[in-house]
This record gives C-alpha cells, structure tokens and sequence, in this order.
C-alpha cells in the first residue's frame, strides 16, 4: 500500500524578502525544504505539472500558496498536485 500525505504550503512570506528576478527559483527551493522537514527524507521528486505551476505565471510572480500530494515510491517521495 502506498502511503499518502497532503500538504498544502504558504511560501508568501519567505518570496516578499526576495528578489523579484529570483522569486520562482526560490519557491522551488523553499518548497523542497520544506517538504524535506515535513517528509524526513532526503529524496524529493516534483512532478512536471507542479514544476509547470509554479513557474507559469514568470520568474517574478509564482504561487504563494500550493497545495501539494506526496507519494512514497520506495527510497524518495513524488510530489504532485493534489486534487
């Protein structure tokens, strides 16, 4: 069986101190950072369409708020949206 978790993740605080030209590859940071406290593991994989999320709007505006699925496969968890 395999073990589900859902998240869902407020980023808005850490983004505003950043730079605007810098703000979507911080959020993909602070996301995994995140998910690597929540999840105590190491291994962390984004799915595209969570990858696509956060990026479609530019690299200055991303998603403040995400909510996400983990999935355990085997060592590492697959990080998707959640439905």
């Amino acid at each position: 069986m395999t073990e589900e978790k859902y998240f869902t993740l407020n980023i808005r605080k850490a983004l505003v101190k950043k730079q605007k030209w810098r703000r979507s590859e911080v959020a993909v940071l602070l996301l995994r950072r995140l998910l690597k406290r929540h999840l105590k593991v190491e291994k962390i994989k984004f799915s595209q369409t969570l990858n696509n999320l956060i990026w479609k709007r530019g690299i200055k505006k991303p998603k403040t708020k995400i909510r996400v699925k983990a999935i355990k496969e085997g060592e590492y968890y697959k990080v998707d949206l959640a439905s």
